[in-house]
């Protein structure tokens, strides 16, 4: 057995989520895998087959890992700019073992998330890794107890992580969030049928985190009406999600694309994308994520006609479907 998780992409909210709005988030049919099996040492094997890199731990190696991160997390961000790609296994591992004690394992993990595109794949992989060690420890966490350990890894990524990513992975389907409440599953059985198109503009979440801080506090009441219209577009596309009217929530999606366009968090290249899209007949078209780059979603009838298209315009796409289920068991093959 092994488990998987789907990858977190964002529908609604993004910056307005940050001053106090309601974002909507969803699962996508690509998944992170995690396998573990037992060891023929009396170590810990950790095998990160997409990066091509392997790391064994012995017990105190690991154990010293986990109570260095646990007592950084308690001071600062927890990642305190350490590059080690094993870190938040580490700390995930060591976490679990606190609950069941040492035991010498092999750990594979393999993705079809792509990576540093802001569609949640760190957090695939922390969720997958913590439901199978849920499953071969022995540890009978519920839900929010994986959650709570796939989170150890990506604080260890991200610093203060939202924990939108993680919940949207480990729950899947749709899910509405707002800054200090609980995270809601939206009462939607639909299965929705997009695109992901890659700008190849590298984003820099953090800068556009500023940009719009900064353009926030020259105008606040202006700021503030397009955060409110961004909410407004969150609501109507709840409305829609929940009634299955994919026109509708085409329509939102443009919605919320013009609000990217006022903060000018847009580019060249996911105009080009989104003006491309327009021209084939899709529902609607919107960068997912912190924009100035990075991702476009696109809600269209055709999505198998859209791909090669803009394939060939030299952005990377693929097809996918939104709403899929959260993390769960597997027979391996």
């Amino acid at each position: 057995m092994a488990s998987i998780a789907p990858g977190s992409i964002k529908l609604f909210g993004e910056h307005a989520v940050i001053y106090n709005r309601v974002g909507v988030s969803a699962s996508f049919d690509r998944h992170a895998k995690a396998n573990i099996s037992h060891s023929g040492s009396d170590n810990v094997e950790v095998h990160l087959n997409d990066l091509g890199l392997f790391r064994t731990f012995t017990e105190k190696e690991l154990m010293e890992q986990y109570e260095r991160l646990e007592l950084a997390s308690s001071k600062t961000p927890a990642n305190a700019g350490e590059k080690d790609a094993f870190l938040p296994f580490a700390y995930i591992i060591g976490s679990a073992f606190l609950r069941s004690g040492f035991k010498p394992m092999k750990i594979e993990i393999k993705s079809d998330v792509p990576r540093n595109s802001g569609l949640g794949s760190s957090s695939a992989i922390f969720v997958a890794l913590a439901n199978e060690l849920n499953s071969f420890l022995k540890l009978n966490l519920s839900i929010d107890g994986v959650i709570e350990l796939a989170n150890k890894g990506d604080m260890i990524v991200h610093g203060k992580p939202s924990g939108i990513d993680v919940n949207t992975c480990a729950r899947g389907g749709f899910l509405r969030f707002r800054k200090g409440e609980e995270t809601v599953q939206l009462k939607s059985n639909v299965r929705i049928k997009a695109v992901i198109a890659d700008s190849l503009v590298k984003k820099n979440t953090g800068e556009m985190i500023a940009r719009v801080a900064k353009a926030y506090e020259k105008d606040k009441v202006g700021i503030n009406e397009i955060f409110d219209e961004m909410q407004e577009a969150a609501f109507a596309g709840i409305e829609a999600l929940e009634s299955g009217d994919l026109i509708k929530l085409g329509a939102e999606f443009d919605r919320a694309q013009l609000c990217f366009n006022r903060l000018g968090l847009n580019t060249k290249e996911t105009d080009e994308i989104i003006r491309f899209a327009k021209k084939n007949k899709v529902y609607g078209a919107k960068i997912t994520g912190a924009g100035g780059g990075g991702c476009v979603l696109i809600l269209t009838p055709s999505p198998s006609k859209l791909v090669p298209l803009l394939n060939k315009m030299g952005y990377p796409s693929f097809e996918t479907e939104l709403g899929v289920e959260g993390a769960k068991h597997m027979s391996i093959v």
